[in-house]
């Protein structure tokens, strides 16, 4: 019974494997091909781009290199804390270590004292002596046991010493390391610091060349326009959404939660610009630096700079639906990447110009904004 149970499991395997490899090969590919078409679409939005003046060009890149050095700041961290923890197991094994010594010390002390007590010429006197045969047997081997004991005590209490030493010079690897990772982290602190200064710079320029409400509701007009543009492009060269094995995201009307803890300080449809445009979606009022959560399944279909914007994630949901991220300080995700409801994506921040940090979040069916209202508790 147990040959054909293992029989049918073996031959089961050799079934599912290669299923299981078309599945992800296929997987591979979809994800390949997601890329592919966003890619092509972003740089269609940069030759549009060189449209826009010289300080949102700057504004730009100095986002996009301020979210690099806060990824290579997070990773220095990451690496910073893995080598703490590296550093403080050494150290208790390097205590338990030199505990083993202590003790292997005394044993070893113990018997020379031992041998120091009888003589070094002990066994000799044994062997000479008129003993009976059978005692001289058990003496010469008592002696016997007590000289190898003697000796692996000496060879454990080397290696052990040794070992030691190489745990010691992983303690000072990892020190020095350690004060590499830090002298890293000052390093990007100070370059998000210059960029710091350098957008303010930017921003005073760019609010300079908008001289007027027209040329501001301009500006916006063509921002939304803009992010118009690349919903539909979006909606229009996406391949199909995979089945998540979740329920619909039209079902979840108020069963979602809101991306992140604040207060709503623009609302979807208040006025914007003296009346001349709306709100698409909500204005969230949070700190910097706050975890940005996924509010539903999905798959990432943008994560890049857009005017207006700034650091932009894009999750398409089932149904024509998605959920748009902005003003992020740093993106979590790249395109092709699924997320779950909860999941950090991105960090809350003031890019795109933003004179105070907060997130910007819409919903939108089939590329038109809904009211995220209607969907979140």
């Amino acid at each position: 019974m147990d040959r054909c149970l293992s029989a049918f499991l073996f031959l089961l395997l050799l079934i599912t494997l290669p299923a299981a490899a078309d599945e992800r090969a296929r997987t591979a590919a979809e994800l390949e091909a997601v890329r592919e078409r966003i890619e092509a679409l972003q740089v269609e939005l940069r030759n549009e781009g060189s449209r826009k003046s010289r300080a949102e060009q700057a504004l730009q890149e100095v986002e996009k290199a301020e979210q690099s050095a806060r990824r290579q700041l997070q990773q220095t961290r990451e690496k910073s804390a893995a080598a703490k923890r590296r550093e403080t197991a050494l150290r208790a094994e390097a205590e338990v270590q030199q505990a083993a010594i202590v003790e292997q010390q005394a044993a070893l002390a113990n018997q020379m004292r031992m041998a120091y007590i009888n003589g070094d010429e002990e066994w000799l006197r044994v062997m000479l002596s008129q003993q009976d045969a059978a005692v001289l047997g058990r003496r010469m081997t008592y002696y016997g046991y007590l000289s190898r004991q003697r000796k692996a005590a000496i060879e454990q209490l080397r290696a052990a010493l040794a070992q030691i030493a190489a745990t010691q010079e992983q303690i000072e690897a990892e020190v020095k390391q350690l004060a590499r990772l830090e002298s890293q982290a000052a390093d990007k602190l100070e370059d998000i610091a210059n960029t710091r200064a350098e957008r303010a710079e930017l921003l005073a320029r760019i609010r300079e060349g908008i001289a007027t409400r027209d040329q501001e509701i301009a500006s916006l007009k063509s921002q939304e326009a803009e992010l118009g543009k690349l919903m539909a492009a979006l909606a229009k060269r996406l391949p199909a959404m995979p089945n998540v094995n979740a329920e619909p995201f039209a079902g979840q009307t108020k069963q979602l939660s809101w991306p992140v803890d604040g207060p709503v300080l623009k609302a979807f449809g208040q006025p914007r610009a003296d009346g001349s445009l709306r709100w698409n979606g909500v204005l969230l009022g949070a700190k910097a630096g706050s975890e940005v959560r996924a509010v539903y399944h999905g798959r990432v279909v943008f994560s890049d700079w857009l005017a207006g914007m700034g650091l932009l994630t894009i999750v398409e949901h089932d149904g024509g639906y998605m959920s748009l991220y902005g003003h992020n300080q740093d993106l979590l995700k790249e395109v092709g990447e699924w997320v779950m409801p909860g999941e950090a994506i991105a960090h809350v921040g003031d890019s795109g110009g933003q004179v105070n940090a907060g997130l910007y979040f819409e919903i939108r069916k089939d590329g038109q904004p809904v009211n995220p209202r209607n969907w979140v508790k």
